[in-house]
């Protein structure tokens, strides 16, 4: 969906109330990979891509990285974890990002990383440089449709610095 379909829009003044994310929310819940989005930007084209992402505890986004895009992340509702990973596959950091009391994560370009969502459901917006490239995935871990995906949504919820799955 993109973003006017989602949003007040009045004299090319444009926002996203409570409701639509309440109903990003809902749709992450009864969505199969436990996630929804809302695209901010025009397309894929666009020279800075935008948007909001809604998790449901127990999804799972493989780790991966963007090898020439800085990737920044907002918490807007619950608390997420994000960790970042060496190219072996170690937990090099984790960083609990809670709505409110972390403003802002900044993710450089290249670095190995992936979300969870810690409460039982978590909001946040995601800003990076366009136009959108598909990311590379780490290997070591499941990919989304793999029948391991559950067991490695638990294990990332867990991990800590120096884990490696």
């Amino acid at each position: 969906m993109k973003f006017f379909d989602w949003t007040t829009n009045v004299d090319g003044f444009a926002s996203v109330g409570a409701s639509t994310c309440d109903r990003l929310l809902s749709d992450a819940k009864m969505s199969p990979r436990r996630r929804s989005h809302l695209l901010l930007h025009e397309s894929h084209a666009d020279p800075t891509q935008r948007l909001l992402v809604a998790f449901d505890q127990g999804t799972y986004m493989q780790p991966h990285r963007h090898p020439e895009q800085w990737e920044m992340i907002v918490p807007m509702r619950g608390t997420l974890a994000l960790l970042l990973f060496s190219d072996d596959g170690h937990v090099a950091e984790r960083i609990e990002l809670t709505a409110g009391s972390i403003p802002i994560s900044q993710i450089t370009a290249g670095a190995w990383h992936t979300v969870v969502a810690m409460t039982s459901s978590a909001l946040m917006l995601e800003i990076k440089p366009g136009p959108f490239r598909v990311a590379e995935f780490l290997e070591r871990f499941p990919a989304e449709n793999s029948p391991d995906v559950e067991r490695a949504a638990r294990w990332l919820t867990s991990a800590k610095t120096g884990d490696r799955w």
